[in-house]
């Protein structure tokens, strides 16, 4: 990210230096999220829509973490790449909202999904792009990135 020969665009090497260098900054505020029961694999194909209804499938790796850590992988985790933004635009408010009816917690105003998604997944998109000998894989996991990046700005 830092060298002159990378290619990755300059915004979006700056964004994943950034959250590196404010890394401890980032999980302090991460840390005084509640901790709530997640799936820990939550991503489309663990969710069925039948009947006007969903279920949520494949709870084996379910367990305690931070209230949104399974919103950032239903976002970020294979998602339409051309929706991220709006995705992250409409069901953060909407998940925040839905958590607050049924639990008495103040307002989270700085609620961390961005930077768990950037956290979690930028860097195993650089990884992806690294090892990847296929040039059409490589712009996608770029123009992932550059989603992840739009969420901040909008």
């Amino acid at each position: 990210m830092r060298s002159k020969d990378c290619e990755f665009p300059q915004h979006v090497r700056q964004m994943l230096i950034d959250i590196d260098e404010h890394a401890d900054e980032i999980l302090a505020r991460i840390e005084k999220l509640p901790i709530v029961l997640c799936h820990r694999d939550f991503w489309v194909t663990n969710l069925i829509y039948a009947d006007g209804k969903f279920a949520i499938i494949d709870w084996d790796t379910s367990g305690w973490g931070y209230l949104g850590e399974d919103l950032a992988s239903l976002i970020a985790d294979e998602a339409d790449i051309d929706h991220m933004v709006e995705y992250y635009q409409r069901c953060v408010p909407a998940y925040y909202k839905g958590f607050s009816e049924y639990v008495d917690v103040s307002p989270i105003a700085d609620h961390c999904v961005y930077e768990l998604i950037l956290l979690v997944f930028g860097y195993r998109l650089v990884e992806w792009y690294l090892y990847s000998e296929d040039d059409n894989e490589k712009t996608k996991h770029v123009h992932t990135l550059q989603k992840i990046y739009e969420m901040k700005e909008a």
